[in-house]
């Protein structure tokens, strides 16, 4: 019998567990009394371990009228739960935790998945999990609770309404996706925040908060054993429902066309916006995506920089591509320096794009290609900053690929740039959108 099946039975016999795989020193377990998939990953004599538990469910869970309720059921799970009243806290343990730990926590919620961390001292394991268990059943939500953090959400999306680029990020998205839910913002759309109620609340919180639509990640200072009999003690009571996850099944309609949406408000700022639909993440046509974007407009060296910026046509220039599991939006933000027309920048900058040649993109995809490796690899040596980017592998339903990633941005070409180039920026394929102030 070989040393590795040896190993992989030893794994097997873990009591209240079923092992799944290994895939570059992380292991997937998988809770046999409710389905809650557990990732462990030894990082051993930095005193630290990080406890992250991924939901799957997003922003493309919600339902027409009730877009956001996912970031709203996020906030709420930071106000004091069941558990909290019974031994008489007015505030939630967690904020205690933090406070009185020195401890890290936070959340955040995308497009496919909600995430909950906590970094800490390697002897708060067992504390962490058990808050974390307990807001897995125990949130309160009744309007006490909900009216005050809807008008902290509600604040929060007038500060970003305020912003140009994300005022014009959501009239893109949802001009670009007429069906798919990725055409809505995650914080929602205020009128939809405006009507939360308790019971909307209530309902997405019981299908989705459960056991078996959970991956909880342990990386860190701990052992195996320890971590997951911890894991154990605190989830094996929990039951998962035996109804169905609901899950949505939409395909997006064909664009046919070149799509536009205009904003016009009373600004100084000028904005063009160049969105184009790209593969989903972690395919290799995404990471290639990535590099095309950081060559554009990554940076003083980046083409449209020299181009815009450098010539004094505009302020500034930027890009972003999401980590979603099906395709999605990726943008160029370009600000307009005043007296600039939208009509011709963006006539000069898809010109420019549709004349990129090996000879001009060459060095620039080896420096972004450098530059992103090194990141990576960076990002691996730390337990919080592994579970952080682990968290957008395990919500694409393939979190093994997280090994495969610099070999996947090793081998792409410029001959693959410049096929997604010609591939993206057709007028089938974009949607442009104008801020125009006019003050």
């Amino acid at each position: 019998m070989s040393k590795k099946r040896t190993a992989n039975q030893a794994k097997t016999q873990l009591a209240g567990y079923e092992y799944i795989k290994t895939v570059s020193g992380i292991e997937e377990y998988r809770l046999r009394r409710n389905g809650l998939r557990v990732l462990f990953y030894n990082r051993p004599e930095t005193g630290v371990v990080t406890s992250n538990i991924t939901y799957l469910v997003g922003a493309r869970d919600e339902a027409r009228g009730e877009t956001g309720v996912a970031h709203m059921l996020e906030h709420m799970l930071f106000k004091p739960t069941n558990f909290d009243r019974a031994r008489g806290l007015t505030d939630s343990w967690s904020m205690n935790f933090e406070r009185n730990t020195g401890s890290v926590l936070n959340a955040n919620t995308w497009k496919d998945r909600t995430t909950y961390y906590f970094s800490y001292p390697t002897d708060m394991l067992d504390e962490a999990l058990q808050i974390e268990a307990e807001r897995m059943t125990g949130v309160i939500l009744n309007d006490k609770e909900l009216n005050p953090e809807r008008g902290n959400v509600l604040s929060e999306f007038d500060m970003y309404n305020g912003d140009p680029d994300f005022a014009l990020s959501v009239q893109m998205v949802s001009t670009a996706y007429h069906s798919h839910p990725y055409g809505h913002e995650t914080i929602g759309y205020r009128e939809d925040i405006e009507d939360y109620t308790p019971a909307k609340l209530e309902k997405f919180y019981r299908d989705y908060y459960r056991p078996d639509n959970a991956v909880m990640m342990v990386v860190g200072d701990i052992d195996r054993d320890t971590a997951l009999k911890a894991v154990k003690k605190h989830f094996s009571g929990i039951s998962s429902p035996k109804t169905a996850i609901p899950r949505f099944s939409i395909r997006e309609p064909k664009q046919e066309g070149l799509r536009r949406v205009t904003i016009t408000r009373p600004s100084t700022t000028n904005l063009l916006a160049i969105g184009f639909k790209h593969s989903g993440f972690p395919s290799q046509e995404w990471f290639a995506t990535t590099i095309m974007l950081d060559v554009l407009t990554g940076g003083a060296e980046s083409l449209l920089h020299k181009l815009l910026v450098d010539t004094g046509k505009a302020s500034s220039v930027s890009g972003a591509i999401e980590p979603t599991s099906e395709e999605n939006l990726g943008m160029i933000s370009i600000n307009l320096a005043k007296g600039q027309e939208h009509e011709e920048i963006e006539s000069l900058v898809l010109h420019a794009i549709s004349a990129l040649d090996k000879s001009t993109i060459d060095n620039l995809i080896k420096k972004s290609k450098e530059q992103i490796l090194t990141q990576e690899l960076f990002s691996r040596q730390h337990s919080l900053k592994i579970c952080q980017e682990l968290t957008e592998y395990v919500a694409s339903g393939h979190w093994e690929r997280y090994e495969e990633t610099p070999n996947i941005l090793k081998q792409i070409s410029t001959k693959q740039i410049l096929q997604l180039l010609s591939k993206l920026f057709v007028e089938s394929n974009l949607t442009i959108g104008y801020f125009k102030g006019n003050n």
